[in-house]
């Protein structure tokens, strides 16, 4: 699967992990932090894995 890149802002609390479009002021991605199974950083873009695994 395949995603678009948007210039985002990362935000990390306890509980959620977010993405959010500054520019059009709107959340472009969340999930729970428990869903998080990895990441990868790739120059200044950042893929995140995700998934309960059901």
């Amino acid at each position: 699967a395949s995603g678009s890149q948007v210039p985002c802002v990362l935000g990390v609390s306890n509980e959620f992990l977010v993405l959010l479009d500054l520019q059009a002021k709107e959340v472009v991605f969340n999930c729970f932090c428990g869903d998080v199974v990895g990441w990868s950083a790739e120059g200044q873009a950042l893929k995140v894995f995700h998934g309960r695994g059901d």
